[in-house]
């Protein structure tokens, strides 16, 4: 198949997760994808391809000198839904409006990143899902380099040492992870956008749950008596510093995002994620949580409020600095492809993060894919063909 088609294939399997089931992988749907990407993998020539018990995918494709980690996530987003994705291919686009369905459009007035894409052919959703790019994109990118190799038997390279990952939007992609079985010297997870940026920075991260108990009493007889577990939880976000919010800041500033909230006036729970970029800044906002909830405490007395911090990752910055060859060797693939090479911050996380802190040091590649997590997803088609030359020569 051609390299678009193995793309739309992917982006036709539902994989969401989710961060509710508990369950590693968190929904079973995922290992539909990674059972497929084991089976195409064999026919590419990877003798060892498996899945393992989580839905995670290993295979490797030897070669000579280094030993070089190829990785990409199977699951989608928890903000909209992944099923019954309809891609629709846009030829040569022009700059103007792109109209979706249910009277949604993309114009570049709300996404000014379509006027870098101006001639170039774009795979949109169909407004009622996301597109799934991120990261089947990144997906289809390894596998078509595979393939290339495949094809070109000659053609010399190192070691291609491939996982595909589960449940990485809930930032559990690395809890199962098999090192040994990976056995990379170094690697690259393709999960970014442009093509040409290297990222090898990203937030520390962290996700909280705060649950409120107010007291539960007739409306009618609740003077002095009854405390409204939702008000505690708005009361809570309300202490915040409300200019901190992703719609607030960019490049490198921090955040905190309220995620959901469900509940009664008798108990409710608020879920939310903190992002900043250094560790005192997260120090920072982890004190800030815990003095809003000690205030909401103090002024409801007959209340409860219980909370709980999970680390998700850690900036990987120091770690990649530390050994910057897959650095280097990513900067000479991108020229090699006509690419001025930039280095990048991700505002989000990444596999690569977790594994750098462990020591398999992962900066993060492009895939050419854009406004990830929404129904305005797209791929840039050119671009993403482009990575895939990248991804070859990155490994040649």
């Amino acid at each position: 198949m051609s390299n678009l088609d193995r793309f739309i294939r992917y982006v036709k399997i539902d994989t969401q997760s989710d961060d509710t089931t508990g369950t590693s992988p968190s929904t079973e749907k995922q290992k539909d994808l990674s059972l497929l990407l084991v089976n195409e993998l064999l026919e590419l020539g990877l003798k060892d391809a498996h899945m393992d018990e989580y839905g995670n995918v290993y295979a490797h494709l030897p070669g000579k000198g280094s030993r070089i980690g190829l990785n990409a996530h199977v699951d989608t987003a928890l903000e909209v839904t992944g099923a019954d994705v309809k891609p629709h291919l846009v030829k040569n686009y022009l700059g103007g409006t792109i109209k979706l369905a249910n009277g949604l459009e993309m114009n570049p007035e709300e996404f000014p990143v379509l006027k870098n894409h101006i001639g170039h052919d774009l795979v949109v959703t169909d407004g009622n899902t996301l597109l799934g790019a991120d990261d089947k994109a990144g997906v289809a990118i390894i596998m078509n380099a595979l393939e290339y190799f495949h094809e070109n038997p000659k053609v010399k390279h190192s070691t291609i040492c491939v996982a595909f990952t589960t449940d990485e939007e809930i930032g559990q992609g690395p809890s199962h992870f098999d090192y040994k079985k990976m056995r990379a010297k170094y690697a690259y997870t393709i999960d970014g956008s442009a093509i040409n940026k290297i990222e090898a920075e990203c937030f520390n991260a962290n996700a909280v749950t705060i649950t409120f108990k107010g007291v539960s009493i007739h409306p009618g007889e609740g003077k002095g008596k009854l405390v409204n577990a939702l008000n505690l939880a708005s009361e809570f976000i309300n202490y915040l510093p409300p200019k901190e919010t992703p719609f607030d800041s960019e490049e490198k500033e921090g955040f905190f995002h309220l995620n959901a909230i469900e509940g009664n006036s008798e108990i409710a729970t608020l879920h939310m994620i903190v992002r900043d970029f250094k560790d005192k800044g997260m120090e920072r906002r982890i004190n800030l949580i815990k003095e809003a909830i000690k205030k909401v405490k103090e002024a409801h007395p007959t209340a409860e409020v219980t909370h709980k911090f999970t680390k998700q990752y850690v900036n990987m910055k120091k770690y990649v600095d530390r050994k910057p060859m897959a650095v280097r060797r990513a900067r000479n693939a991108l020229k090699k492809n006509g690419l001025e090479p930039v280095m990048g911050a991700i505002r989000g996380g990444t596999d690569g993060a977790t594994f750098s802190k462990n020591g398999l040091i992962t900066p993060n590649l492009g895939t050419g894919s854009y406004n990830h997590h929404g129904r305005f997803e797209f791929l840039d088609v050119q671009e993403f063909e482009q990575m895939t030359k990248v991804v070859i020569d990155l490994v040649k």
